[in-house]
């Protein structure tokens, strides 16, 4: 009874820093002292010699239980962050989303509702729709160097500042963007996981040209990027 008291008050001093259930400590208390009596058996003659090495090794054991128990703690919060991951780009389909070299913007698929973040430029950090309409047409003429952001920004005012153009007539204009298409940018403009079946890629391509079309007042450049990315992933 003495033994097994001193090893209880041991082991809580040990892993007094650890946050272990008290079912995680009962079963350390029971190992520690499974280990005791090997090692008691092995000493006086009455275990197997290989018995009382295992024994002898127990105090080595109980001073890495907390390295152990750290290393399971982390690769627990592990799994939990890559299984948020996987659910968030495979259950998210309400969200497209165009990255350039001056904006990363997302278009909400039921509401039609555009915003972005600024990532170069004199604006970099802030959200489009933090920014009024005098901003916008500043960071405008910083994108004019690069035609994708230039489209990007021009299909985020139209949408959302109607009449923008009424005092830059003549705007600039690119009608095409910097680079081939990737299958990863084409799953992001459909808001789609990478490999999406053809009837999802059909259908995401369908929901979206409908709210995007020019003709019901959409961006003839992202009417463009949702075509072309349907025509990537599908090969026609």
């Amino acid at each position: 009874m003495v033994v097994a008291a001193a090893a209880y008050v041991v082991l809580r001093m040990l892993l007094k820093n650890q946050r272990l259930t008290s079912k995680q400590f009962s079963r350390i208390y029971l190992a520690t002292l499974a280990g005791l009596i090997l090692l008691f058996l092995g000493v006086t003659g009455r275990l197997h010699p290989l018995f009382a090495v295992l024994g002898a090794l127990l105090p080595f054991v109980v001073r890495i239980i907390p390295w152990i128990t750290r290393g399971a703690q982390a690769f627990g919060l592990f799994q939990q962050f890559r299984n948020m991951a996987g659910t968030r780009s495979a259950t998210s389909p309400d969200q497209s989303e165009i990255k350039t070299r001056f904006l990363h913007v997302t278009l909400v698929h039921h509401t039609g509702v555009m915003d972005g973040k600024v990532l170069e430029g004199s604006k970099s950090g802030s959200q489009l729709s933090n920014l009024n309409l005098d901003q916008l047409l500043a960071l405008l003429d910083e994108c004019r160097i690069d035609g994708d952001s230039l489209n990007v920004l021009q299909a985020y005012l139209d949408r959302e500042h109607e009449g923008w153009r009424g005092g830059t007539k003549g705007e600039a204009t690119s009608d095409n963007y910097d680079g081939q298409m990737t299958n990863e940018q084409a799953y992001e403009i459909l808001g789609l996981a990478g490999g999406a079946s053809k009837e999802e890629i059909v259908d995401a391509h369908r929901k979206l040209i409908q709210k995007m079309h020019p003709d019901r007042g959409g961006s003839t450049y992202l009417a463009a990027r949702i075509n072309e990315a349907r025509k990537r992933l599908l090969g026609k």
